[in-house]
């Protein structure tokens, strides 16, 4: 077994100093246990890593967050590293005492605090279970998507953490996606709230919990979050598919992904793990000579039933030599239990195993398998794959006896040319698991020297003497209780990636030199879906990059404003309502830093846990830390044809149809939702804007022009699809008494880039805009189900500053409120910790080299 010797004496359980850390904890765990006993410490020793063990010294158990945030703040001052603990379930060495110290374990933080079902967000304390969140849940009809295979067990606070994703992340994406807000504890013991129910940035300028989802506690304690949870799906098909050989299986999957259907879930399983399921009480009758791919569709009923047959014919011509598909809940209920089993599973069959979850483009699957049954077959490694197909997501599972030298070794002469592998195919090392202490002698291979610079940043940044979960992430994050736990100034000059890689042992990516310079080139990759242009592209010059109509980037407008501008107007586009934010669309940048370097930000695939999250902190920065050169952007399937319906009616009415989709599962299958407030004056000054509404509500208060309201929605269509959209609009208009007009049309009018962008919680979102127009002349486009509002000026005209009650009233909901005619880099407070951190940030970020 592993075991990392302490540091120094001092952080050894075995000499006297660990009374004195029993007889402060338990000065300040009152209400809670403290652990100290062999026994009862040998329960913390690993987590879902079982080879690697490392015993704490003590375990802390607060019995709520008053106790918690009292112990923080005092752990801070003694000489001991602190680790956060959820339930353990992680594969990576995250929550362990890797160098000793004291585990903070947050099982008692379990209350459920807030569901808000209109406003389509909950809070929660960071020891909720996932399978306690869906239990609360249902009752609403509503579902918070992350479903990783430990949901029955793991915590929020642990997902958070590690950014975790899971089978359903395909369609749906990862915890990052859902986070609307952070509260954490720095390791100073101050505690912040980063964004909140509106998942803005609140009174902050930055989107600091951007750096905080995915840190792995190396940066602070969380206490509670806001997510953000959507409407359960009517109904679901789940489809299961043996292939005979894995190339038709991977042409399976290439067509899945770019089905108009847009599957919630695409997972593969390998003939031993299908074996393994069949010898197991999970079987459920699989062949064991075979491929087998589980697949899934859900939304509304009419919606998923339409597509059953496109999406079986698809599988089929990919050479499946079995197909069956099942909407029966128990029945599905039962595949994916077989399917989400692995880990127990292994457990039983080996006495240790290692899963990896390496992300690579789909193209590269079949040399990425073939590459890990060679090695370990050579090896004498039983290993065994089942895998998030979709977004490449891999995880074989290599199974060995740690107490046998020769295979510990074969294990990480594996990894290691596994993960050289991934990097030079285009991968990343991480999908969901996260780094913690099992991968981080592969970091230099990932980051440039120059980027580890900026990764290094952010903890020197929080937690400089890193007594928080200290040797996780970067292998040069060892406890240096010297330092100050403050970020007044700079910290010393970083570790180049040569220098990094002295603290762990030599391998052949190890080398005495500077790791050469990581830049994204232009590329279009239609199998996973992404496309690289500089950040000048006009929407047309994408259009022609991608080369085909099968494939668009919805949230780029069809006018002639450059991709840099549409970004930089702010966080949502016009088609958020169902795709998201632009950080949701944007997995990769070539940044300029002021210094004139440039660095490699986020992926080419489109889902990684690999480092700190500086893709989403910087995307919308500004000015302050530099510029976009190019994007790596998220494409999905297209149809021809796009369909819009404006619904007119009154007041009352439409605010119950707009409450009605926003519990809808129809929701999510319109490109756009808006509901339109417009007190714009009908004349030639606004008439390059869409056509003007015409049904007058009420005056505006200020310029007594009419205001002007309708509900819209934008549907992305075929010809044999539309009666299906039409038929859910028709019904909408008739249950709630509204008229509507029709338009199907090949291409959109463009919107103007919005002047100002709000972001509240979905049910104040109509509110708002309403407020917005009777202020100003201006239309405001307010997405009901994510809570932005798009409002356009008249030309010429910038936003009106908002008073400082509805400034408080923003903040408080951790809102974000953006306009493009602000300069970013003069709004930061001064002498602020905001104005602080960005400081020190500026000085670490530009030396990078030009």
């Amino acid at each position: 077994m592993d075991r990392s010797a302490p540091p120094t004496a001092r952080f050894s359980s075995a000499n006297a100093t660990l009374s004195p850390l029993e007889q402060r904890l338990r000065q300040v765990v009152v209400r809670g246990r403290v652990l100290t006993s062999p026994a009862q410490l040998a329960g913390y020793d690993a987590d879902g890593l079982g080879y690697k063990r490392f015993r704490p010294d003590a375990v802390a158990i607060p019995a709520d967050l008053d106790e918690l945030l009292e112990l923080v703040r005092a752990a801070a001052t003694w000489d001991v590293p602190v680790i956060l603990r959820g339930a353990g379930t992680s594969l990576a060495g995250g929550p362990v005492a890797a160098q000793g110290g004291l585990i903070v374990h947050t099982s008692s933080l379990r209350q459920i605090r807030q569901i808000d079902p209109d406003g389509l967000w909950c809070e929660v304390e960071c020891g909720v279970t996932l399978k306690q969140l869906e239990d609360a849940l249902r009752p609403h009809s509503l579902f918070y998507p992350p479903d990783p295979s430990s949901g029955i067990v793991c915590t929020l606070g642990g997902n958070v953490a590690m950014n975790a994703g899971g089978a359903h992340c395909f369609r749906h994406g990862v915890t990052g996606n859902y986070v609307l807000g952070v509260e954490v504890i720095l390791p100073d013991g101050s505690v912040h709230r980063f964004g909140g129910p509106a998942g803005g940035t609140g009174p902050w300028q930055l989107d600091w919990k951007r750096l905080m989802v995915g840190s792995e506690g190396t940066l602070g304690t969380f206490t509670r979050f806001w997510l953000r949870l959507l409407p359960l799906p009517a109904k679901a098909w789940t489809f299961r598919a043996t292939f005979a050989d894995l190339a038709t299986a991977e042409a399976a999957i290439h067509a899945l992904v770019a089905h108009v259907a847009c599957p919630v879930a695409i997972e593969l399983m390998d003939p031993r793990f299908v074996q393994l399921v069949e010898n197991s009480p999970m079987a459920v009758g699989l062949p064991t000579d075979s491929f087998v791919l589980i697949a899934e569709i859900d939304g509304p009923e009419t919606w998923v039933d339409h597509h059953v047959e496109s999406v079986a014919q698809a599988i089929r011509q990919a050479g499946a030599t079995d197909l069956s598909w099942s909407d029966d809940a128990d029945d599905r209920d039962r595949l994916w239990k077989a399917r989400k089993v692995a880990g127990g599973l292994m457990g039983q069959l080996s006495p240790d195993f290692v899963v990896q979850d390496a992300v690579i483009p789909k193209s590269a699957l079949a040399a990425t398998l073939d590459l890990i049954y060679r090695e370990s077959d050579a090896a004498g490694i039983s290993v065994i794959n089942v895998f998030h197909a979709g977004d490449g997501n891999l995880h074989p599972n290599f199974l060995f006896d740690s107490r046998r030298p020769e295979q510990l070794a074969a294990i990480q002469q594996i990894n290691k040319r596994l993960m050289r592998w991934v990097i030079e195919v285009g991968g990343t090392l991480s999908g969901e698991h996260g780094i913690g202490n099992d991968k981080t002698e592969y970091m230099p291979l990932v980051f440039d020297d120059d980027a580890l610079r900026l990764q290094h940043a952010i903890p020197a940044l929080f937690n400089p003497s890193h007594q928080w979960n200290p040797l996780k992430v970067f292998s040069h994050r060892r406890f240096q209780p010297s330092i100050e736990p403050t970020a007044k100034e700079p910290t010393a000059k970083e570790p180049t990636a040569a220098e990094t890689t002295n603290t762990e042992p030599t391998s052949p990516e190890h080398t005495a030199t500077a790791s050469p310079p990581r830049r994204f080139s232009h590329f279009c990759d239609l199998v996973d879906a992404v496309v690289c242009v500089s950040a000048d592209v006009t929407p047309a010059e994408l259009a022609e990059a991608i080369g085909t109509p099968a494939f668009r980037c919805p949230l780029v407008e069809n006018s002639s404003v450059p991709l840099r501008a549409q970004i930089a107007a702010g966080p949502y586009a016009a088609a958020s309502s169902r795709f998201g934010p632009w950080c949701d669309n944007v997995i990769g940048m070539n940044w300029r830093l002021p210094s004139g370097g440039i660095v490699r930000l986020g992926e080419r695939v489109v889902k990684s846990t690999t480092g700190y999250d500086l893709l989403r902190f910087f995307l919308h920065s500004g000015d302050r830390f530099g510029e976009p050169v190019d994007y790596v952007l998220r494409l999905r399937p297209a149809l021809p044809l796009h369909a819009t319906y404006r619904l007119i009616g009154t007041p009352v009415q439409l605010d119950q149809a707009i409450r009605f989709l926003r519990r809808s599962p129809w929701g999510l299958w319109f490109d756009r939702i808006d509901d339109i407030h417009d007190s714009l004056p009908t004349t030639p000054d606004n008439a390059a804007d869409p056509a003007p509404l015409n049904n007058p509500q009420a005056p505006n208060q200020h310029s007594h022009q009419p205001i002007r309201r309708e509900l819209q929605l934008v549907a992305n269509v075929a010809d044999r699809q539309t009666t299906i959209h039409t038929d859910f609009v028709d019904r909408l208009a008739l249950d709630h008494g509204l008229t509507q007009e029709r338009l199907i049309e090949p291409n959109l009018p463009p919107l103007p880039l919005p002047d100002r962008i709000l972001k509240v919680t979905p049910d104040k979102a109509t509110q708002w805009a309403d407020h917005l127009v009777n202020q100003q002349p201006s239309r405001c486009h307010a997405q009901p189900l994510t809570g932005a509002i798009l409002q356009k000026l008249p030309p010429s005209a910038t936003p009106q500053p908002l008073s400082k009650h509805h400034q408080t009233q923003l903040q408080s909901q951790g809102a974000t409120h953006h306009t493009r005619h602000a300069t970013p880099s003069q709004q930061v407070q001064a002498n602020s910790p905001e104005s602080t951190w960005q400081t020190v940030l500026q000085t670490a970020f530009p030396s990078a080299h030009p």
